[in-house]
């Protein structure tokens, strides 16, 4: 920290450009808004398609809560139960996964790379299928269908979760580097479109302590300095010996 971050009058190795400091406040608007994102996307996927507004249509089709896993991993799952059910509707999955397969080509034929979304244009998946070794492990933790089904429910409460701390100021530099995690893992899942790719640098800035500004970090942080300094050095006190 002193060797790179606060040394005075440039005087590091790299000339004062990783010793400048900067008032958090200017970053509040993008950690706000940045909060306001992640609860939207996490919303969605509570509602599916129910409406917004009414309560009771909540949880139903579309969301994630019903159905089965959105995963691409859990395909197979899919495809052991079909099978299990009779030679005729394997065969019918079977054509029909074939049509689905001819329609995501001629789609991933027209998707356009690109980091923001122009009108008529279909997005590009960061990645478009994803990786054998990343498959084999995520089936290994996801064995089952019920397992599956299980972290997707768990993933909307973990967005909303990583939203309101956000909003809040938060944890903010743990928050948003559990945001990029995330966001890997959703590249790797063939979950992740380009234009999105914002959601990286964002994260990266907002871990410069926006919290500290108009957020609840301004309070907790140094809280837990003292708290966790105490135990890490213990408590300071004069000893006077026996006379």
């Amino acid at each position: 920290m002193h060797e790179f971050f606060r040394v005075k009058d440039d005087r590091n190795v790299a000339r004062g450009h990783t010793s400048r400091n900067s008032n958090v406040l200017w970053s509040v608007p993008l950690r706000v808004f940045y909060g306001l994102v992640w609860f939207l996307e996490a919303f969605k996927k509570i509602v599916g398609d129910g409406k917004w507004f009414t309560p009771s249509t909540w949880f139903g089709e579309g969301s994630w809560f019903e159905g089965d896993s959105v995963f691409p991993w859990t395909w197979d799952y899919q495809s052991v139960t079909d099978a299990a059910s009779g030679a005729s509707e394997a065969a019918d999955a079977a054509s029909g996964a074939s049509d689905a397969g001819a329609d995501a080509a001629v789609e991933a034929g027209n998707t356009v790379f690109g980091l923001s979304y122009a009108y008529g244009e279909e997005p590009m998946a960061v990645i478009e299928n994803s990786p054998e070794w990343f498959m084999n492990i995520m089936k290994t933790i996801m064995p089952n269908m019920e397992v599956a089904m299980f972290f997707q429910k768990m993933m909307v409460f973990i967005e909303i979760g990583i939203a309101l701390c956000l909003m809040a100021g938060l944890f903010t530099w743990l928050v948003n580097g559990v945001t990029i995690v995330l966001v890997a893992t959703f590249c790797l899942s063939g979950m992740f479109y380009w234009v999105n790719i914002w959601f990286v640098p964002v994260a990266f800035a907002l871990m410069n302590g926006s919290g500290r500004a108009i957020g609840l970090d301004h309070w907790v942080i140094p809280w837990l300095q003292r708290t966790l300094g105490k135990w890490r050095y213990g408590r300071p006190k004069s000893l006077y010996g026996q006379k």
